[in-house]
């Protein structure tokens, strides 16, 4: 039985990789309804990588090599798909270079290889090949769906889907590394609230090329979809640095990374935000300066500790102030959200807004910062 299930998944495979043929003759006609059967294909495609993923789990069952090499298959001609859609739009047609598109072409090729890699590598040492995860599966059929925006021409529904598809592409490309260096025989792994500290120093380059997508300092003038990312960017932020301390001290992993790596992780995402602010012009020089100062005499003051072996554990304002910088930065990204006619005197509410929401953040954090050095007295009495 299991045989037939798997010949009967490989077949469908199969006929799944060469649905792909027609659609490469269909983008390249110029003629009515082409884009329509090309659309019709990729249907029938992302049907089939449903039934196969969640119907027939012919990934469960199906042998290691014949999985490692239809999966690279079938990544390759779904990037060669993408490639000509770039290339008939952005290029061929003489009009501006599609970005999202772009930068979807080369995240989908960094998965297809970061996925083969793994495979390959579990492989060599003989062990078993872990099922693709819920999200893996979500990236493959988000593709399809992106494939069929583009090629039916939705203007208004192709950032969206492709901007969903680059995070779920992203998450599934970072999980084969984090599948592979996680096993105790290659080396030692971090606990899971660790892993959710490391995520906001992984994520934060992300988000600075999420605020500046469009190359422009002005954020106003960004997509409304990178926007709403960079809010939910945000968002996340915060609920991993909630969570990390939280699972710590539920299940016991509070260790001596996790208590260094915790701050510099807050202040590695939260003075990249600041940045941003800066150059967008809604934080002034000499807050941004301010709060920079504060984080690094702060961390001064903790090295010095860990010196002399005095642990200087996280103090009620230090909490109070990442809460209030967290919510800053909610309100003023929240705040370029507001469409001018929605709110009453909005444009006027604006202009004074960020300005006085980073003034509150600079006066607690440079307060937070005077609490601690008070705390830290006998430390500072050794060098001073």
């Amino acid at each position: 039985m299991t045989v037939d299930k798997q010949l009967y998944g490989r077949a469908l495979r199969i006929i799944r990789i060469f649905a792909y043929l027609p659609v490469f003759y269909f983008i390249w006609q110029d003629r009515p309804y082409f884009n329509e059967l090309a659309a019709i294909n990729i249907s029938l495609i992302l049907l089939g990588a449903w039934y196969l993923h969640f119907q027939v789990r012919q990934q469960d069952i199906e042998k290691p090599y014949y999985q490692l090499w239809l999966s690279f298959i079938e990544g390759i001609f779904a990037f060669a798909v993408m490639l000509c859609l770039f290339i008939r739009d952005s290029l061929l047609e003489d009009t501006e270079p599609e970005k999202m598109l772009a930068v979807g072409c080369v995240m989908l090729l960094a998965r297809v290889v970061s996925r083969t890699l793994y495979v390959l590598s579990v492989l060599r040492e003989g062990k078993l090949i872990k099922p693709n995860g819920f999200w893996s599966k979500a990236a493959t059929l988000s593709i399809n769906a992106t494939m069929m925006v583009y090629v039916l021409d939705l203007e208004h529904y192709q950032q969206i889907s492709m901007g969903i598809a680059m995070l779920l592409m992203f998450a599934s490309s970072i999980s084969f590394g984090y599948r592979y260096y996680r096993d105790p025989t290659h080396r030692k792994p971090l606990s899971v609230s660790n892993q959710l500290t490391m995520s906001r120093i992984v994520l934060t380059p992300v988000f600075l090329w999420v605020f500046f997508y469009d190359n422009n300092l002005n954020y106003q003038d960004n997509s409304m979809v990178f926007k709403i990312l960079a809010l939910v960017m945000i968002v996340a932020f915060m609920v991993t640095d909630f969570l990390d301390g939280y699972l710590a001290r539920k299940w016991g992993e509070v260790s001596t990374l996790g208590k260094y790596l915790d701050p510099f992780s807050d202040k590695i995402s939260n003075m990249t935000v600041f940045l941003c602010f800066l150059a967008s012009d809604y934080a002034p020089v000499w807050m941004v300066a301010l709060i920079y100062f504060r984080e690094a005499s702060v961390e001064t003051l903790r090295t010095l500790a860990a010196g002399e072996g005095v642990s200087m554990p996280a103090r009620r304002s230090g909490k109070w102030k990442t809460a209030i910088q967290g919510g800053g930065i909610l309100t003023i990204l929240v705040g370029t959200l507001v469409h001018p006619g929605l709110i009453p005197n909005w444009a006027e509410i604006w202009e004074y807004l960020p300005y006085s929401v980073m003034g509150i953040i600079t006066f607690v954090t440079v307060a937070s910062g005077i609490d601690y050095f008070v705390a830290g007295k006998d430390v500072l009495k050794k060098y001073v």
